[in-house]
């Protein structure tokens, strides 16, 4: 039988060597996988979009709960109807509903109650992360807001990834916080493994593993900016930096860098209801 060690160095032997190609997800991903495949046609007009969202049942209740959202429905028109919702929603939205339910899925996949407590705390701070992005990047910059926050959304999915493969390296469950550090050390290598088997956007990925460092530009030039400073803002804390000792916490790092904390705390108290109604859109 392995011990903690031993499983930790199997798993990063094992997750190291792995190629794009190797990647394999749980089967129940695959409706998911499809409307995402589906979405990234750029030829799909909104008319084939609302098809296949309305063959979703789960999609479809999400971008009705998008759609009537503060930040896209500030006039308060209730729409009930999915191909209405999908007009006002948008392509690259649908986008990143359709990775939100992949994440999901992935989150209900863990079969130990240690990986579970992870993933359900991961769950909760990329959904946040997503939303304070959307908003910073629409309020302070002129970045594609909807495209940070489907970064947002995607920016831990190496981790969610790596908590979906840990069960067959038992022994390594068997402490947190040798857990957590294993997975911290291979996060980006298996988070751009993962974004280029889902075929994501350069732009994003290059932002996504940005997304840890602070350049120290106020407003925030890029995209990768926008991500570190919605997680220094965030409410619901990193549960893995939380674990591991090594890891800076990212509100110094900013302090550090010079981060503008009255700035972007105007623009998140201003914009309070509309936060929140993403965060609910997205983790309902």
């Amino acid at each position: 039988m392995q011990t903690i060690h031993e499983a930790a160095e199997a798993f990063r032997h094992a997750v190291n060597t792995a190629t794009v190609g190797e990647l394999s997800f749980p089967t129940s991903l695959d409706a998911s996988r499809r409307v995402l495949k589906a979405v990234e046609n750029p030829d799909l007009g909104m008319a084939a979009l609302a098809k296949i969202v309305v063959a979703e049942p789960l999609l479809s209740a999400k971008v009705i709960r998008l759609a009537n959202s503060v930040a896209l429905n500030p006039a308060n028109q209730t729409i009930r109807d999915v191909r209405q919702a999908v007009v006002r929603v948008g392509m690259d939205p649908i986008k990143a509903l359709s990775m939100v339910l992949i994440m999901d899925q992935l989150r209900q996949a863990q079969r130990h109650s240690g990986c579970r407590e992870l993933s359900n705390l991961l769950w909760e701070r990329s959904v946040h992360v997503a939303a304070l992005s959307y908003v910073l990047a629409k309020k302070l910059t002129r970045l594609d807001a909807d495209e940070v926050m489907f970064a947002g959304i995607v920016h831990d999915l190496g981790r969610f990834y790596l908590l979906s493969r840990v069960a067959d390296y038992p022994a390594l469950l068997e402490d947190t916080v040798v857990l957590a550090e294993t997975i911290n050390d291979l996060a980006n290598h298996a988070t751009k493994m993962v974004l280029e088997k889902l075929n994501l956007p350069a732009s994003v990925i290059e932002a996504v593993l940005a997304s840890r460092h602070y350049s120290g530009s106020m407003p925030p030039a890029t995209l990768g900016d926008v991500l570190f400073i919605a997680g220094v803002l965030s409410p619901r804390r990193d549960p893995f930096d939380e674990l591991d000792a090594r890891v800076i916490p990212m509100a110094n790092s900013a302090v550090t860098l010079g981060l503008d904390q009255s700035m972007v705390a105007e623009v998140i108290a201003a914009s309070g209801d509309e936060i929140y109604s993403i965060v609910i859109a997205l983790e309902s």
